[in-house]
């Protein structure tokens, strides 16, 4: 990984940054070929796709565009990560010329196996759009259009990089057509930094959380158990399963499997665990490596019979010392952590939009859920927020 000249490592944020930088550079001579070709900027043309079958296809038909981005901007990984019975997933493919330019993903909300027409993207990671930079705006606009457009389509939600040129082409399309416009800030990914050494890393903890990373690691240890660095594939899906039937809090069939389908789709995936001394499974983590920092996703405790091991500190623990070994700088929760290391993370901004179709029905469904989400049990009141955002007691955040 790069090191710039004042010697420290890029953070995450930064690192998007230059990505989407070095892209740039190539946008000239990209649009000088465009232009030796006769193609005009504005043809482009967009498809939604939305079968596994058609996913797999897009993997194929777009591999000279995916060639040079990371596995999780895949349209494999994509698919896998959607859970079925939330949502139903979908892309945008953008083309130009007769050649594929661009993919969009995204995904539309269901409650009780019916779709909202609410569709939804996360753009936080730089893995929503796939295209050169040449192509990059117009193809995010091209599909935006495309989806407000879409049969039953009543509004666009969208997660974004709170600095980024997401925001200027959401702005374009608001310039071109009439919709409802509202933004917010959002507290998504949590980056954890990890210093240049473990030792270094302990002592940027408070004294308590310090101790306990300590104390119990030394327990699980003198207990004669193991931190397994590099789980086999087919031991790390079967324990998966098998810690299921453990009572895993927050754990389902349908989260495992959505789990094991992204992890198998990425290029660098990290796969640990703890095994007792006797061979039993304790505790899995899975996640992938990506643009130089790790990312953690999944993971598994037994804490039901080992509730006094603090299994997840132990086996986080080890896997910090695993990648700052490594070189790695950073360590981020996809979709956020639980303390202790919460409070030690740095959220990257991002800004939520939804961008909705100004119909007089649609807009009266918004502001009657918007009033009654304070009144609505927690499941009920995750769905009123997708339709709309809770209204403020004074004024309107609606523009």
């Amino acid at each position: 990984m790069p090191i710039p000249a004042g010697g420290c490592l890029y953070t995450i944020e930064q690192r998007l940054r230059l990505n989407r930088t070095a892209e740039s550079k190539r946008v000239i001579m990209i649009q000088s070929e465009r232009q030796a070709t006769g193609v005009r900027p504005g043809a482009y043309t967009a498809e939604i796709v939305y079968s596994h079958e058609q996913f797999l296809q897009l993997s194929q038909n777009a591999q000279g565009l995916l060639a040079e981005h990371s596995s999780t901007r895949d349209p494999r990984f994509y698919f896998a990560s959607v859970l079925r019975n939330v949502w139903s997933p979908l892309a945008v493919v953008v083309s130009c010329a007769g050649s594929v330019v661009g993919i969009v993903y995204a995904k539309e909300r269901k409650v009780a196996g019916f779709g909202l027409g609410l569709i939804y993207g996360d753009a936080t990671l730089d893995a929503m759009v796939v295209a050169e930079a040449a192509h990059r705006e117009p193809v995010l606009e091209t599909a935006l259009h495309r989806l407000i457009e879409h049969r039953g389509s009543r509004g666009l939600r969208f997660l974004i990089p709170s600095a980024g040129y997401e925001r200027e082409v959401i702005q374009k399309v608001v310039d071109a057509r009439r919709l409802d416009v509202h933004y917010a800030d959002v507290v998504h990914h949590c980056v954890l930094d990890l210093g240049a050494n473990y030792e270094a890393f302990l002592e940027k903890m408070g004294k308590k959380t310090r101790r306990n990373f300590r104390y119990y690691r030394r327990r699980f240890e003198a207990l004669g158990h193991k931190y397994v660095e590099q789980v086999p594939w087919a031991e790390f899906e079967r324990t998966a399963f098998r810690l299921l039937e453990k009572d895993i809090v927050g754990g389902d069939r349908d989260g495992v499997n959505r789990a094991l389908g992204m992890l198998a789709a990425v290029k660098e995936p990290i796969l640990v665990g703890l095994r007792h001394q006797n061979g039993e499974w304790l505790s899995i983590l899975g996640g992938w490596r990506e643009r130089g920092y790790g990312v953690v996703f999944f993971q598994m405790n037994n804490d039901r019979d080992y509730a006094q091991s603090a299994l997840s500190v132990v086996l986080r623990g080890y896997l910090i010392e695993a990648l700052i070994a490594a070189k790695i700088p950073e360590l981020l929760f996809w979709d956020g952590v639980g303390q202790p290391l919460r409070r030690y993370c740095r959220i990257p901004s991002a800004t939520g939009v939804h961008l909705d179709v100004p119909t007089f029905g649609w807009r009266s469904v918004r502001r009657l859920v918007g009033w009654t989400t304070n009144f609505l049990p927690p499941r009920l009141r995750v769905v009123a927020g997708w339709i709309a955002p809770q209204v403020p007691s004074r004024g309107s955040a609606m523009s």
